[in-house]
Order: C-alpha cells, then structure tokens, then sequence
C-alpha cells in the first residue's frame, strides 16, 4: 500500500508518497522545501521537523496481519 502524507502547501494541500522524498531543506523556522524523486520541489508551509515526523510516522514498520488459514 502506498503511503500518503498530507502537508500544508502554500495553496493548499499536498499529498506526496513517503518512499519518493529525497531531502527536507528548512528555509524559515515555520517553511519549508520538499524534494522528491524526479526532480520535484514542494514549498511547504510547515515546520521541517513536523514534516519529518509525519514522514518518519507513515514510513514506520507496521507488522502486517495475515488472515488465518481455514482448512
């Protein structure tokens, strides 16, 4: 399943895949940039660290529940 995370763009909001961030670069205390795979820049109005914590929570190794085996 692919993971979503919302964040606070400058005109609205944006949802990007946690697995296609490449690097947070903080430009204000409260803004900052997004870069993804493929060359894509997201400004963001967020705090870098609120951005990581959302990226670092939906990337979190979650354990998948398998359905029991009916014989």
């Amino acid at each position: 399943m692919i993971n979503l995370v919302a964040v606070k763009a400058m005109a609205g909001i944006n949802y990007i895949r946690a697995d296609q961030v490449m690097a947070i670069a903080m430009s204000e205390p409260t803004k900052c940039t997004i870069y993804l795979a493929g060359g894509v820049t997201i400004p963001c109005s967020e705090a870098a660290k609120d951005v990581i914590a959302k990226l670092q929570a939906a990337t979190a190794e979650r354990p998948v529940e398998m359905p029991e085996e009916t014989k």
